[in-house]
């Protein structure tokens, strides 16, 4: 059990970790202030992903801008409203995702962080947003 503990101990404080940098990161500044968000993917001994996603003008290097602000506007900004697969049947592997969301939304500040058990529960959780 304490193994456990230890793992998610060590996910939450990479999670706030990403999160100073997410917010601190200048290329949420150099875009439109209005909807621009910095997403960012850590998996625990894995790899990590960071883009841009911008919502007045679906676009930035997310993958899926169209729909991942589609979501985005079905919760007003708030990617912690986000549950796209309610009920969603998932593993119980335990190999921790920390999702990142920082930057503005129609002028108002985003500041969202979260740890997810496994990548089924990010996919449930996120959908097109965390998808990256």
């Amino acid at each position: 059990m304490l193994r456990g503990k230890r793992i998610t101990m060590t996910a939450v404080a990479l999670c706030g970790a990403l999160l100073v940098t997410a917010a601190a990161s200048p290329a949420c500044a150099e875009r439109d202030p209005k909807s621009t968000l910095r997403i960012v993917l850590a998996v625990k001994q894995g790899e990590t992903k960071a883009v841009t996603l911008t919502c007045d003008r679906a676009g930035g290097d997310h993958p899926a801008p169209r729909a991942a602000c589609r979501l985005l506007r079905q919760v007003n900004g708030d990617p912690a409203a986000l549950n796209v697969t309610p009920g969603a049947v998932c593993t119980r592997e335990l190999r921790p995702h920390a999702v990142v969301v920082a930057g503005m939304w129609r002028g108002e500040p985003v500041s969202f962080g979260r740890v997810y058990a496994n990548a089924c529960l990010v996919h449930a959780a996120g959908g097109a947003v965390f998808a990256l």
